[in-house]
């Protein structure tokens, strides 16, 4: 080894080099496969507005408002009127961002807040 002391590292190089471009490949068609199998939050469907609104609560607002509606770092839930829960998640009282969730997703999130807190 003495006089030739760069083959080992040329050797280490090419492998590393080989094995990062074997990685991408497979990496890449994992990516293709996950997205074959429809498992995405998009494609989910729900058999009722109560799980949508779950889940988009558990995904978008349970980290400030806690998981029993209570409160944590933003208020508790309880005695809103859906009218007040919308304009909330539309409008962002507060610190609270605006536009969290819209459309379908806010109606789902406000009977979810209702049928929770009755």
């Amino acid at each position: 080894m003495k006089g030739r002391p760069l083959y080992p590292f040329a050797l280490t190089a090419v492998l590393g080099i080989g094995l990062i471009i074997i990685l991408s490949f497979v990496g890449i068609n994992q990516q293709d496969m996950a997205g074959e199998d429809g498992d995405g939050d998009a494609e989910q469907q729900f058999d009722s507005p109560y799980e949508l609104g779950e889940h988009v609560y558990q995904e978008s607002c349970i980290a400030c408002h806690g998981g029993d509606l209570e409160g944590a770092s933003g208020p508790g839930l309880s005695g809103l009127s859906k009218d007040e829960i919308i304009h909330a998640i539309e409008e962002g009282p507060g610190t609270m961002p605006a536009g969290l969730v819209g459309g379908e997703d806010a109606d789902a999130v406000a009977e979810y807040i209702l049928s929770e807190t009755e």
